[in-house]
């Protein structure tokens, strides 16, 4: 069997200035973790399940990174820094909100801004990863330290899809509700494979 664990953190800091020719997706790669992030993030070396991890994958995001050094740290293991497990590349936004846009992209997972990505976009750049992982890192337990879309669009492979009453995308695995779309703290989520074929997904935090 071979177990991943899924593992955000959107509890960063909201009194950023950037100076004005920073990008959009600079900024949310530079965006770092909140006081309260941080103490949650030291919390997960406490986390029982999270003690038999062998490897830990993050994006290239600070806060992925900041999320992961604690457990990092404790089980001395180096932390793999992965492009590939970056949050969704918005693009253009002009004079659309990117509430618009998370709107728009969940009732329609191929619709994406000038320079962006779609949900399917992310959803397959996240598959290849995780079929790597099941081909080179069968059998062992591996941490990925990602992001809420990220996280959201390769669930979409492998659960029911529905909405709330705020019309945010919800997921669910046997009936069990994986994303209920909220995203406070930090989120984890537990996915064990045979082989290459998916056996549970169970929401652990």
């Amino acid at each position: 069997m071979t177990t991943i664990y899924l593992i955000n953190n959107g509890l960063t800091m909201n009194n950023l200035n950037f100076d004005n020719n920073e990008t959009l997706e600079s900024k949310r790669e530079k965006r770092i973790l909140s006081i309260e992030g941080e103490e949650e993030s030291r919390k997960l070396i406490n986390t029982e399940y999270l003690q038999y991890i062998n490897k830990i994958y993050t994006s290239n995001y600070v806060m992925a990174i900041g999320t992961a050094k604690y457990l990092a740290n404790f089980l001395d293991l180096q932390i793999n820094i992965k492009k590939e497990l970056g949050e969704r590349v918005i693009g253009t936004l002009g004079d659309k909100k990117i509430r618009f846009v998370n709107e728009s992209q969940e009732n329609d997972f191929d619709y994406k801004l000038n320079g962006g990505e779609s949900l399917n976009d992310v959803k397959k750049r996240m598959l290849k990863f995780i079929n790597n992982i099941l081909i080179n890192e069968e059998n062992r337990t591996i941490a990925l330290f990602t992001h809420n879309v990220a996280i959201t669009s390769l669930l979409t492979e492998y659960c029911e899809k529905g909405f709330n009453l705020d019309n945010r995308l919800i997921l669910n695995y046997n009936e069990d509700s994986i994303i209920d779309g909220a995203w406070d703290g930090i989120r984890i989520i537990e996915l064990t494979f045979d082989k290459k074929r998916l056996i549970n997904i169970k929401r652990k935090k």
